[in-house]
């Protein structure tokens, strides 16, 4: 692992430029300024084009035609991976293109996982990954220093391209500091651009050559806003994709419900009661179902308890699990966050209902800044409303959720049309050889970087 002290030292020009573009992101409220008084007009306006967008066709995954010639034999590429989930994703991106190019220099910042896939390390940075205003705000002196070391570093041996994963906030910026260097860049996972917030897309078409994107869906949204996107694939959906978790008749005595309440603290402190009170209404209207909480991890476990111990009722059992869900044929269907977790839930083919609560004020200001149609994946992924979603204020909406979910479960009919409609999510979402593809695609991206 490489030493932050080690390399050359930041100068003068390398701290301007980290403050300039600390500058650039204070003036960012200017344009959110402008929108909101237009978003009366505007949000809405943009929501009905999100919805034409998503009723096309959706894009076959993106696959670089051959290009005159062997893959590069040399060729400096730097990432970045500010997280554990890209420095997974960034991993096997890396041990793709070690395969097909293994005269390519590939360093930069990023942790252990892609240290193993062959990536020399200036820095492991996942271990300090921050998130919400006031968590930068406390560490904006690392964070600072790490931009001024890797300006430090490009100016002592300039790559040919970046390539960032997913991390938007730190990596839109050195995007742009190192387009405006000549370097080529391609960005991996989409920022939620097309979902909310549209005045920052003037960042992203500044910072980059090329924006891949892992949901079928996103290349027509981000098309308005004039990204140069491409569709290779999720690796979480990586063809074959295993058996779905429900099948068979209708689950009857003894059913299985799934509570997944996010992966993020301040989601387990919104969301625990309110499932456990969902729960509780599911329970009264079906006695025999029991209940097991979805946890990202097995930390997670005293954040929710202590959460949920807020609630107004609760069912008699309440299972709680960490990690990957076990196979069980009693499972009925599931109340999940919206997130990720929806995308694999519909997947594994689980009847749900997608939820996520605010508060009174954002509840208004997301109708103003919102511009995609729906909150739930598996409606994106199909362009129209395939699953229940809510946004909730209080929690008296459990009632609504619990009804929500048993009427997709009702009967048998009903139980095998959900199914078959989140089949055709499977089947949009299911692509095979997702690493190869998009290590091609960088690799295209860096013969084009060439002289």
């Amino acid at each position: 692992m490489g030493d932050p002290r080690a390399g050359p030292r930041p100068g003068l020009a390398d701290h301007a430029a980290v403050a300039g573009i600390l500058g650039l992101t204070l003036l960012n409220v200017v344009p959110y300024l402008v929108w909101m008084p237009l978003s009366l007009v505007l949000a809405p306006l943009a929501r009905a084009r999100a919805r034409r967008a998503l009723g096309a066709p959706p894009p076959l995954p993106h696959d670089p035609a051959p290009e005159s010639g062997a893959a590069p034999a040399g060729g400096r590429v730097y990432v970045v991976a500010g997280e554990e989930s890209g420095d997974r994703l960034l991993a096997a991106v890396v041990r793709a293109l070690k395969e097909r190019a293994p005269g390519v220099e590939v360093r930069g910042l990023a942790g252990p996982q892609s240290r193993a896939a062959g990536v020399v390390l200036d820095e492991d940075v996942t271990a300090r990954a921050a998130f919400g205003l006031f968590g930068v705000a406390r560490s904006l002196g690392f964070w600072w220093g790490l931009v001024a070391r890797t300006l430090a570093r490009w100016r002592a041996a300039p790559p040919d391209l970046l390539l960032t994963v997913d991390f938007p906030g730190l990596n839109v910026r050195l995007a742009r500091l190192a387009r405006r260097r000549g370097i080529r860049t391609v960005h991996l996972v989409a920022p939620q651009l097309w979902a909310h917030a549209p005045w920052r897309a003037w960042r992203w078409r500044r910072a980059l050559d090329l924006l891949l994107t892992a949901y079928p869906f996103e290349p027509a949204l981000l098309r308005g806003a004039g990204l140069p996107a491409r569709f290779v694939g999720h690796p979480l959906f990586e063809a074959p994709l295993g058996p779905a978790r429900t099948g068979g008749p209708l689950p009857a005595a003894g059913a299985v419900v799934e509570l997944w309440p996010g992966s993020r603290p301040r989601e387990l402190r919104r969301h625990a009661a309110l499932l456990v009170e969902a729960a509780a209404e599911i329970e009264a209207r079906r006695p025999d179902t029991r209940f097991r909480v979805v946890l990202a991890r097995e930390a997670h476990r005293a954040a929710f308890e202590g959460a949920a111990a807020r609630a107004r009722r609760r069912p008699r059992t309440l299972a709680l699990s960490g990690g990957p869900p076990p196979p069980d044929p009693a499972l009925l269907g599931a109340l999940a966050t919206s997130g990720t977790a929806t995308a694999e839930l519909a997947v594994a083919q689980v009847p749900m209902v997608v939820f996520y609560r605010v508060d009174p004020l954002e509840r208004v200001l997301a109708w103003l800044v919102l511009t995609a149609p729906f909150i739930a994946l598996p409606n994106l992924v199909l362009g129209r409303r395939a699953v229940p979603e809510r946004v909730v204020v209080r929690r008296a909406a459990a009632r609504r959720l619990a009804a929500d979910l048993l009427a997709q479960v009702a009967t048998e009919a009903e139980w095998r049309r959900t199914r078959e409609t989140l089949g055709g999510v499977r089947r949009r979402l299911e692509v095979g050889g997702v690493a190869a593809r998009t290590a091609a695609t960088v690799l295209q991206a860096l013969a084009r970087a060439g002289p």
